[in-house]
């Protein structure tokens, strides 16, 4: 009896999770859309997303709800965050989609904040 409570704490649990990380995957898409078609985003929300532990649960849930593979997730998520905290050592552009110029231009911001 006690084992089939377990059983069934632990597969209500697992779906409680998974169901999260989808809602919070859907939040994660709809933002993005709603920007592409000029929906401008409320002050809280990007005040919200400059948190680290916040773009990582974000991330994470968005790439879940594409994978249905919170490993692959996961290491996806790290992959982004280790490309932008510590190979390009937080320097980043002024835009999302940045011109050739400004991505030349990295190097220079590069080497002005190492000196």
């Amino acid at each position: 009896m006690y084992t089939k409570l377990v059983e069934w704490v632990r597969s209500e649990r697992a779906e409680l999770s998974k169901n999260a990380l989808r809602v919070i995957g859907a939040y994660g898409i709809i933002v993005v859309f709603a920007q592409d078609v000029g929906v401008r985003t409320g002050c809280v929300q990007a005040m919200l997303m400059q948190n680290i532990l916040v773009q990582t649960v974000i991330f994470t849930a968005v790439a879940y709800s594409v994978t249905d593979d919170f490993f692959q997730s996961f290491s996806g998520t790290l992959i982004y965050m280790i490309l932008k905290h510590v190979i390009s050592k937080g320097v980043v552009n002024d835009v999302c989609f940045p011109g050739e110029c400004q991505i030349k231009g990295c190097q220079y911001k590069k080497q002005s904040t190492q000196a």
